[in-house]
């Protein structure tokens, strides 16, 4: 019997074209049409058989009756080569099927013909065929009114049916007709039941399936809020960390000066270890803060033309010492001009820096090749740089997991190299927020070739619109900006009218350990600082002191430090004194020269306070 349901459904499949598949419900009903059909003649024809050996003049009626009901197989051929007619060749079916009843019943019987019992199944069938729409249930309808009415019409001509067979003497056909009937009601009710049962236990499983998304998904926003509070936290903690970091590096700055100043070889020594160990963590700090940003989804694009020749050219002057550390040779290889892009240069130059530093790291003795060049991908014009070592490479286990957070090649690089498995995750995510991405090829005791490959114009992301609860916020922000400028004038020292004659230099911060090390660093330069915390009061500071020169934090907690540089350049008292930016991310804004005159980045040492005041304040005295 499995066999048998085997060869039925490989039939079925032959025959029911592949436009019809992808619905359900009309591949049901297809293979409803083609089961019918292909197995309907079987039952009609022993009819047929009986009624050509006793019926003493057959001709044409029973010839007429045995074409009809072979017409059938016809069908399934006929849809195969013409699946958009299923319609109309379903219809004409139930048409034939009406006729070969009533031309039958006209011939044998008439009114009491025991065939006019196959007329419940011509609904029964045009149902299962095409459905319960209202289109299909007139067209059956009316075909069913049209031939009872032509039945009833030719009675009427002929005043009588005509008698073939008696009725007496047609007792066996009727059985046979009774149990042929039976048998196809019975073979097409068992099959609807089986799709029936099918689409069931498809119900359930689909209602299963939606449960379990359900619970994935519920999974999927819970890991998501974690993931969010993590990050959060993350980037606050960094913050919190860089702060007492920015100032460990600050005092120990000066402290060294006083020791190099005093002779002091011992202090020199320990306290450039305490730099470079503060440094260290601090750049390890800063790593962990752009992943939070990113994962919170915080970190901004910053857009602007690039020279990409230039870029390379700069990229080569700061790579070739580094490559030379561990002896390796380095190899710049550019393919033609490669034009100007629109990027981001912090992003693409950490990200670039990033894989240099590791070529560097792992490779020994070898060489290290830049290639940059211009590729068409998709219609897009696409930028790739590529950084190819002959170190020590990476086996194709640890390929798999190389752009995780936290990961390494091999947990003995940690004790030999050292690292956080941060730069490769970090420079991956910097790259996509740009529309590119790293792909990394390797062989193990070979080298390895990573490569950066982003659109020549990436486009900045949609900003995201403001919910209530932030318009709340900002309100709140302006109310409180209005009050910190009402009482501006307080925050003025008693001293601050004396300091007008002198040249000085405005700071806003929010962190006062970072400003009592500037007050120390600019009062060795011979200069009278004027520190604040207020960010909110620093343009009534500025209008009363005329520094000759001002330096803004960029992040601080209530008045952005480049909103307070569009204050001071839109104040025709404070807009040609010029403004410095300080950070502790580097370079925070590509298009600071715009905002504003300078950059430093934390944590500031002497060297760079000297290169900015002799910048900015030589050039305010000329």
């Amino acid at each position: 019997m499995k066999s048998l349901t085997r060869l039925i459904d490989r039939w079925t499949e032959a025959l029911t074209p592949e436009r019809l598949r992808n619905d359900i419900t009309a591949y049901k009903r297809v293979r409803m049409f083609i089961l019918s059909h292909l197995f309907g003649p079987f039952l009609g024809h022993p009819i047929t058989i009986y009624l050509f050996l006793n019926d003493p003049n057959p001709w044409p009626h029973v010839h007429i009756l045995g074409v009809s009901i072979t017409l059938f197989w016809f069908f399934p051929i006929a849809l195969h080569f013409f699946p958009r007619r299923y319609e109309l060749l379903a219809i004409t079916s139930v048409a034939n099927l009406n006729f070969a009843i009533l031309i039958t019943s006209y011939h044998f019987g008439g009114v009491s013909s025991p065939f006019l019992m196959w007329f419940l199944v011509v609904p029964l069938l045009a149902f299962f065929y095409l459905g319960s729409g209202v289109r299909t249930s007139v067209a059956i309808f009316s075909q069913i009114v049209i031939g009872l009415g032509a039945f009833y019409a030719v009675y009427l001509m002929n005043k009588s049916f005509p008698m073939h067979i008696p009725l007496s003497e047609m007792v066996d056909v009727t059985m046979i007709s009774m149990l042929c009937a039976s048998l196809y009601i019975f073979f097409m009710a068992s099959y609807y039941a089986s799709v029936v049962d099918s689409q069931s236990e498809l119900v359930k499983e689909i209602a299963r399936h939606q449960e379990t998304m359900d619970d994935l998904k519920t999974a999927k926003e819970e890991a998501e809020r974690a993931n969010g509070a993590k990050s959060e936290f993350l980037a606050k903690m960094s913050h919190e960390l860089r702060t007492p970091l920015n100032a460990v590096l600050g005092y120990s700055e000066i402290l060294l000066e006083d020791a190099e100043l005093d002779g002091n070889g011992e202090q020199i020594a320990d306290l450039q270890k305490i730099s470079a160990a503060g440094k260290h963590l601090l750049a390890m700090v800063n790593d962990i803060l752009d992943i939070s940003k990113i994962e919170a989804g915080k970190t901004e694009l910053y857009l602007e033309d690039i020279d990409l020749d230039q870029l390379v050219e700069e990229i080569e002057v700061t790579a070739r010492p580094l490559a030379a550390k561990n002896t390796n040779v380095f190899e710049v290889i550019k393919h033609g001009e490669l034009g100007t892009a629109h990027l981001d240069l912090t992003k693409l130059r950490q990200a670039t820096f990033n894989l240099l530093s590791n070529a560097a790291k792992f490779c020994q003795n070898g060489k290290i090749t830049l290639e940059a060049r211009k590729v068409e991908r998709d219609g897009v014009e696409m930028f790739h740089l590529s950084v190819r070592d002959t170190g020590v490479g990476i086996s194709e286990e640890a390929l798999a997991s190389l752009f995780q957070n936290f990961t390494q090649a091999h947990a003995s690089i940690n004790a030999k190299f050292g690292g956080t498995g941060l730069g490769l995750s970090l420079s991956k995510n910097l790259c996509r927020l740009m529309g590119g991405d790293i792909t990394a090829e390797s062989v193990l005791g070979e080298g390895s070739t990573f490569t950066i490959t982003l659109p020549m114009r990436a486009q900045m992301p949609d900003a995201p619109e403001m919910s209530e609860a932030q318009v709340d916020d900002a309100l709140r922000e302006a109310a409180s900006e209005l009050r910190h400028l009402n009482e501006a004038d307080k925050a003025l020292s008693s001293g601050a009218e004396g300091t007008r004659t002198k040249r000085t230099v405005l700071v806003v911060d929010d962190d006062p350990e970072y400003l009592e090390i500037m007050d120390r660093m600019l009062r060795k330069e011979g200069l009278s600082p004027i520190l604040s915390t207020d960010p909110a009061s620093a343009l009534h500071l500025a209008r009363a002191v005329r520094p000759a020169l001002m330096l803004f934090d960029v992040l601080m907690p209530e008045v952005d430090g480049w909103q307070l540089v569009r204050t001071m350049k839109n104040d025709p008292i404070t807009a040609n004194v010029p403004v410095v930016m300080v950070s502790i991310m580097d370079d925070p804004k590509s298009n600071a020269p715009q905002l504003a005159d300078g950059f430093m980045s934390k944590p500031v040492d002497s060297a760079k306070l000297r290169k900015t005041l002799d910048a900015h304040l030589a050039k305010d005295a000329a």
